[in-house]
């Protein structure tokens, strides 16, 4: 195998590792809240119908039952080791800025052909980006 084609089976497995915690956060599309578009932003947003719930003269069991549903939503489908948020950021290596942290790893790999220049090492211009990319659909 050259040294291209396992830059790219690196790559793609990095872009499928990607897509594997993607799906295990589950579509936050399909959240019963009206904040889609963070987890943060539903949970905050629960926390608000709570505080609502409290004040509007229910009791602590509805409000309770009220909680657990909107959790329940909130968690999906995702696996036991990463229905929280914490579980979350630990399989990210607890990097607010895993993505740019990946992205900025790969831009400063060694340019083979400052490396070594053997022809069994591959085109050293190719861009594996799209192997990524693809990896994560």
């Amino acid at each position: 195998m050259s040294f291209q084609d396992n830059i790219t089976t690196v790559v793609t497995r990095i872009g499928t590792e990607f897509k594997a915690i993607r799906a295990e956060m589950g579509d936050f599309s399909t959240l019963d809240t009206t904040a889609k578009n963070t987890l943060v932003a539903a949970i905050n947003e629960i926390k608000t119908i709570a505080d609502s719930a409290l004040s509007g003269g229910q009791t602590a069991a509805e409000v309770q039952t009220a909680i657990d549903a909107a959790l329940a939503a909130l968690v999906d489908t995702a696996p036991g080791t990463l229905d929280t948020l914490n579980e979350l950021a630990a399989a990210l290596g607890d990097d607010p800025n895993f993505a740019a942290t990946i992205t900025s790893a790969l831009a400063l790999k060694a340019n083979a052909a400052d490396v070594y220049t053997k022809t069994e090492l591959g085109d050293p211009t190719t861009n594996y980006i799209p192997a990524f990319e693809a990896a994560l659909l």
